[in-house]
């Protein structure tokens, strides 16, 4: 005697007219959503706000402060005197209490370096000291700098950090990048709070084309590439003077 056995067939609650046109019915709705999203939407303008009131002075291209000169100076009985001039006739012993008797305009504020010596070598004042005993000059301040300060400092070399006059391109010939001791003074690094300035609106440059910003184009860039066509131009033209005058006068 066999036993066959037949599962109990159960009824889809889902209404015919929903399995049939649900498709429809979902997709009218995401287009009625997104419809209604698009006309409640604000419009995507260009800001227009008037440019905030700044003042120019502080537009300066220059640097913040003059850098010591390499050999350094300074300015002694109104004479400007190197460091060594003094330092190789005595010895300085200062222990960061003793009133100064010279260098009154050198305010420390540099976290714990507050002795001459963690920087300054002691057998030649007209070097800087290493943290291995080596000098640099001072024309290579930043890289005393970068022992302590070794983030900020491979930040100033990527550019992300610090100020480039001349120009943004770095393979520029007219770039320079200012050095730590022209922004910042060396006794008391810190800046003094400020408020920032406008940031640029580079809108003011004209609409560039798509395809002006194909690729590594931008605004800026093609401000750039107009001003080097003017140089070639103009060196172009000097050449060619040259070369005319000196075909006259060869052939007087």
């Amino acid at each position: 005697m066999s036993t066959e056995f037949h599962p109990t067939s159960k009824q889809d609650p889902t209404p015919k007219w929903l399995a049939s046109y649900g498709g429809y019915i979902f997709g009218v709705l995401f287009f009625a959503l997104g419809a209604f999203f698009w006309l409640n939407s604000d419009p995507n303008m260009v800001p227009s706000a008037s440019t905030p009131k700044f003042d120019k002075a502080e537009l300066s291209i220059a640097p913040r402060r003059k850098a010591p000169s390499d050999p350094p100076t300074t300015v002694i009985a109104g004479f400007e005197q190197r460091c060594n001039a003094c330092h190789k006739l005595f010895k300085s012993n200062w222990d960061g209490k003793r009133p100064l008797a010279q260098h009154l305009d050198i305010k420390m504020g540099h976290g714990i370096n507050n002795d001459c010596r963690n920087c300054h070598a002691r057998d030649d004042r007209e070097r800087l000291v290493l943290h291995d005993g080596t000098t640099v000059p001072f024309a290579k301040t930043e890289q005393l700098c970068r022992q302590c300060h070794g983030p900020v400092f491979r930040d100033w070399e990527r550019g992300a950090h610090g100020k480039t006059l001349g120009s943004w391109k770095p393979s520029s010939p007219d770039a320079h990048r200012l050095t730590c001791a022209e922004c910042h003074d060396p006794h008391a690094p810190a800046y003094a709070s400020m408020a920032p300035l406008p940031g640029p609106n580079t809108l003011r440059m004209g609409h560039p084309s798509a395809a002006e910003h194909a690729d590594d184009n931008n605004p800026l860039q093609r401000w750039l590439r107009q001003a080097e066509k003017a140089n070639e131009a103009g060196k172009t033209e000097t050449s060619n003077s040259s070369d005319k005058s000196n075909h006259e006068e060869g052939g007087h």
